[in-house]
């Protein structure tokens, strides 16, 4: 075969082959090892299991049912467990800084099985009174904070304003929870030991080796039925529940980048069709050269062995360039994340195309090595029959070049069909912040630690004075507080509450709510509607009445039937009652919540909280208001420093950032299918117009026009086309209806994608039979008929 009509299908095949590679390689490196931890089928998280309003929450664990599980089920060879806890870190002479960490118990570190890079980890009774001054630090932190010295470990820094020693520094892919950057142990009192109504421990365990993940959740179950008699109160209701660590994200992103690997399926069986019917085609016309071989002596075993090593080099050539292609494409797909938001993504900084994925790229060229070369041996053997079977191979590869023309629409329509709804659902979760006109928000989060603000007088009375110094600035509308501000990408806190005039059989049947803490002017800062009742004022203080305001998804999920203005609510059974004073609008607070969330809604000033959210909408560019804003912070507390102060913009472009890449590589596919397509109907119409010459010269001898027999070709172009674009959308429309239930965004087929895919397709079809329509208008008829 020419080298030069080599190079298209070797390029179709290899740009099939890369991005399948990439995306098994991002599916193994997400979802099968998102952490190098030892055994790591067998690392577990322990979660809650109760169903609430119909929501598996998985939400954290009583502290007391912790430490029963610990002596109770013996598959788990070793339960920890970990809190949040932010901490404000400040040595020499640098500014404050605020970092995200957690604080775990004694054996967190063992559980898991991590070995630091630098240092060693704490001992056994590091979460004993005294002993508990010591932090091990993230390599991120250790590198932006103290510049990779190893000289940091044994020295002190300042945490919430007590020293603490730092131990260790753990490698990136290490770090778990994702996000954290230090871990300080996690300090249990003897009042906390026997709590079990609040729930604010998170389990991680390991399973014995000898232990199947049945026996050990059939020994959490019987655990949990104990306790359940035995404090009814609390625990009646209550369950327990085991998911792998590595499954922790398959939630989100399994069936995301399952809807990748998907589209890579349909570009590679479509590049398959597109160089199985150039090669049948191509050896189609080397039958005279066959049939010579054949009565020279060669066999048919020698026929078939010339078709598999011609063939074979080809896909092997392919197959060695889409593999090596796939190294740098990966590399540009890791770096389309903004920076700093890889450490949130569990795996990401770890991907790569490791020896399995190059395995399955060996694997499909070995399988496109064996469908093209047996599709085309046997396609090319007939033709080393005797004469008279010219006619039937004649309409046999007119009947093969149509197929091949309808597999090739359709496998295009269905992957360019799905893509677009796929992508146009995604694209209206990304808008779901649009309501909030963000492109005039600013954001940044401020942490009031203990040692400084002993209690919830003065956290309240600093939130005061921050905001007020905020609005005070030139250009600012509004300025306000919220525990979880939008696109942080966690849930909001959960708490149990009860209506006054419709009790709960008992404490463990309270319905959940999300909850927000904020400050009179929020609503105003993120445009929330009051549909009934009032927001808040200034006057509702810790000394005034308990007020809250709920908003309009919980309005119709708890009270159906009325207005819940005036309501009387129990957030908590020892604390005073709080009244609903008012309704308010809803809005998303992340873009993978089907829909807005139930929310309670408390004033700061009641309930303030350590760790809160400052939202700032301006009247300026919001780069330029930024640096204002800090100093009016430091005015108020120059010690006290501000994290994450951004456009909020920004903060849903970060968020949004995994979507983006799905969205990308799903345009990608399409693009990809889109062209091979095009390519192969071209390839196929143009063969099938060589073939037909004579044909076309007969009927310009009979009376046939340029035009007319331009037309005939694009014709049954089209019909062809029309059916496999038939083919296509069917499959689709079955496809996103079985994407849709298990992925969130994805919409159904409706007419607008549909019609968009119909002209493109048609466009594609007519682009691609454009020129072979043309050349089979400007036939020589003096020279077929010559001949």
């Amino acid at each position: 075969m020419n080298r030069l009509a080599m190079v298209p299908l070797v390029a179709t095949l290899s740009v099939a082959i890369a991005f399948n590679v990439v995306s098994v390689s991002v599916l193994r490196s997400l979802l099968e090892r998102p952490f190098p931890y030892p055994a790591l089928d067998r690392v577990v998280l322990v979660r809650d299991a109760r169903p609430a309003d119909g929501v598996h929450q998985g939400r954290a664990i009583a502290t007391a049912d912790f430490f029963d599980l610990r002596t109770s089920v013996p598959a788990l060879t070793s339960l920890s467990a970990f809190r949040a806890s932010p901490l404000i870190i400040t040595h020499g002479g640098a500014d404050p800084e605020r970092i995200e960490a957690v604080a775990v118990t004694s054996n967190f570190f063992t559980t898991l099985e991590i070995t630091p890079m630098v240092g060693t980890l704490w001992a056994a009774d590091v979460d004993q009174a005294g002993r508990d001054r010591v932090v091990v630090l993230s390599r991120r932190l250790w590198h932006t904070r103290f510049g990779d010295d190893r000289g940091v470990i044994g020295r002190q820094v300042s945490l919430n304003g007590r020293d603490a020693v730092v131990l260790a520094i753990l490698a990136d892919d290490e770090c778990y929870p994702p996000g954290v950057d230090a871990w300080v142990p996690l300090p249990i009192t003897d009042a906390e030991r026997s709590d079990r109504t609040t729930q604010r421990l998170n389990g991680i365990a390991r399973i014995a080796s000898s232990v199947s993940f049945e026996v050990a959740r059939d020994q959490l179950n019987a655990t949990a039925r104990r306790l359940s008699a035995l404090f009814p109160a609390t625990n009646t209701t209550r369950g327990f529940d085991l998911l792998p660590l590595r499954r922790e994200q398959y939630e989100f992103t399994m069936p995301l980048f399952g809807l990748v690997q998907a589209a890579g399926v349909l570009v590679l069986a479509l590049a398959l069709v597109n160089v199985t019917a150039v090669l049948v085609a191509k050896w189609l016309d080397r039958s005279h050269e066959l049939m010579v071989r054949a009565m020279l002596g060669a066999s048919g075993h020698d026929l078939a062995a010339l078709v598999v090593r011609e063939t074979s080099i080809l896909t092997l050539t392919a197959t060695f360039i889409g593999i090596a292609g796939a190294f740098p494409a990966l590399d540009a797909l890791r770096a389309s994340l903004p920076a700093g938001i890889e450490k949130w993504v569990n795996g990401w900084m770890a991907m790569h195309v490791d020896p399995w994925a190059i395995g399955v790229g060996a694997a499909i060229g070995a399988g496109m090595t064996a469908v093209i070369g047996g599709a085309v041996t046997v396609s090319s053997r007939h033709r080393t029959l005797a004469p008279g079977v010219g006619v039937r191979v004649t309409k046999r590869r007119s009947v093969l070049q149509r197929g091949v023309v309808a597999t090739q629409v359709g496998l295009a329509a269905a992957l360019l069909l799905c893509a677009f709804v796929v992508v146009d659902g995604l694209s209206r979760q990304t808008h779901a912040f649009a309501a909030l006109m963000p492109d005039r928000l600013l954001r940044f989060t401020v942490t009031t630690p203990a040692w400084r603000y002993a209690d919830d007088v003065g956290v309240s009375a600093f939130h005061v004075r921050m905001i007020d110094g905020i609005r005070a600035l030139p250009g600012i509308d509004s300025a306000g507080l919220m525990r979880n501000e939008p696109a942080s990408n966690v849930p909001s806190p959960v708490l149990l509450f009860e209506r006054r005039d419709a009790r709960a059989p008992s404490a463990a049947d309270r319905p959940r709510i999300d909850v927000q803490t904020i400050s009179p002017s929020t609503f105003a800062v993120l445009r929330l509607p009051v549909t009934s009742g009032r927001a808040f004022v200034a006057t509702d203080t810790a000394d005034a009445a308990r007020v809250a305001i709920v908003s309009q998804s919980a309005m119709r999920r708890y009270w159906p039937d009325r207005d819940p203005v005036g309501t009387l609510i129990d957030i908590d059974r020892d604390a005073s009652s709080s009244r609903i004073v008012g309704v308010v609008g809803d809005f998303k607070l992340n873009w993978y919540d089907p829909e807005p969330r139930p929310t309670l809604y408390i004033p700061d000033a009641q309930a303030p909280a350590r760790t809160t959210a400052v939202v700032v909408r301006t009247r300026l560019d919001p780069i330029a208001v930024a640096p204002h804003l800090r100093s009016a912070a430091a005015r108020v507390d120059p010690l006290q420093p501000i994290d994450g102060l951004e456009p909020l913009a920004a903060s849903i472009a970060d968020s949004l950032s995994p979507v983006r890449v799905i969205e990308r590589l799903l345009a990608i596919g399409a693009a990809i299918a889109c062209l091979l397509a095009a390519i192969g109907v071209f390839g196929v119409l143009a063969q099938a117009v060589t073939q037909r010459l004579r044909e076309f010269g007969v009927r310009f001898a009979i009376g046939a026009t340029s035009r007319s027999i331009a037309m005939m070709v694009l014709r049954d172009a089209c019909i062809t086309g029309a059916v496999g674009l038939l083919i296509g959308v069917v499959s689709a429309a079955i496809i996103v209806h079985l994407a849709a239930a298990a992925v969130i965004g994805v919409g159904s087929v409706t007419a607008r994608p549909v019609t968009v895919v119909i002209v493109c397709t048609f466009v594609l079809v007519l682009v691609a039979a454009a020129t072979p329509a043309v050349r089979a208008a400007r036939v020589d008829v003096s020279a077929l008929l010559r001949t």
